[in-house]
């Protein structure tokens, strides 16, 4: 029995998987007004956009003039762990600013704000500026007597930025080996269209996400031994298959590639 797994884009982050996706509604999917993001606690300038979208249906647009503006949101994390940061931006080349920035910190139990020379490079960029979209990405620690980070992404003044697939997530490793005696099958590997994944014996759940924790797909196996999932909308890349069995994993990777 063969069953077509559509694509399934998640407006909330990940869960079951490497590690969980700590912001809410990184893509931008759920709106609560066309000027309201949800899970969003700052969102100054932030406009509903369904023109220039890195994935899924929306991203946020924060156009500003004469001040920055912030799109931001407080994330609970444990002292000690070492997480990474991620996000989608692209410019508007037309706009004459110096573009954004990131400019988030640590905060104690209190709310009040934590100095960490360690990471304070990383949570505070230099200006970033780019007429196509690009990826910030950077590893950083909790200090010990964090309890939160205050994530917030700046538009500059006189700038105009799209953000897209913002990431916090544990830092878990992904280069999980695969058990020699596996009989699951993902092929073609690379693959261009669709994935088939073969010999589910026993499989209940299959997830795929990207590297960075994003689920792309999510499909309960419903006692199929073979299934085929479109690729459509995946960009081109390393995914992880999880695989889940009676509260076991097995990872598998494969590659995405263009025609």
């Amino acid at each position: 029995m063969k069953k077509v797994a559509s694509f399934v884009l998640f407006c909330f982050a990940a869960s079951h998987s490497l590690s969980q996706n700590l912001t809410v509604n990184a893509g931008f999917e759920t709106w609560q007004k066309i000027n309201k993001p949800a899970g969003w606690t700052t969102a100054l300038a932030c406009t509903k956009d369904s023109v220039i979208v890195l994935t899924g249906s929306y991203s946020c647009r924060q156009n500003t003039t004469t001040d920055s503006k912030e799109i931001g949101q407080i994330i609970t994390v444990q002292p000690g762990l070492q997480y990474i940061l991620s996000f989608w931006y692209r410019n508007d080349p037309s706009a004459a600013g110096n573009g954004c920035r990131i400019w988030s910190n640590w905060r104690d139990a209190d709310g009040n704000s934590i100095t960490d020379d360690t990471s304070l490079p990383y949570l505070h960029s230099g200006y970033l500026k780019s007429d196509s979209w690009k990826q910030y990405t950077a590893e950083v620690t909790a200090p010990a007597n964090a309890f939160f980070l205050n994530l917030v992404l700046r538009t500059l003044p006189n700038s105009v930025t799209y953000w897209d697939d913002i990431v916090f997530r544990e830092n878990i490793p992904t280069g999980m080996s695969e058990p020699e005696n596996d009989n699951i099958i993902a092929y073609p590997n690379p693959a261009n269209n669709y994935l088939n994944i073969s010999n589910l014996h026993n499989i209940q759940h299959i997830d795929i996400q990207t590297i960075t924790g994003i689920r792309m797909v999510s499909e309960k196996i419903n006692g199929e031994e073979n299934i085929s999932v479109s690729l459509s909308g995946f960009k081109n890349g390393v995914y992880i298959i999880c695989l889940y069995s009676n509260g076991n994993i097995r990872f598998k990777k494969f590659i995405k590639v263009s025609e």
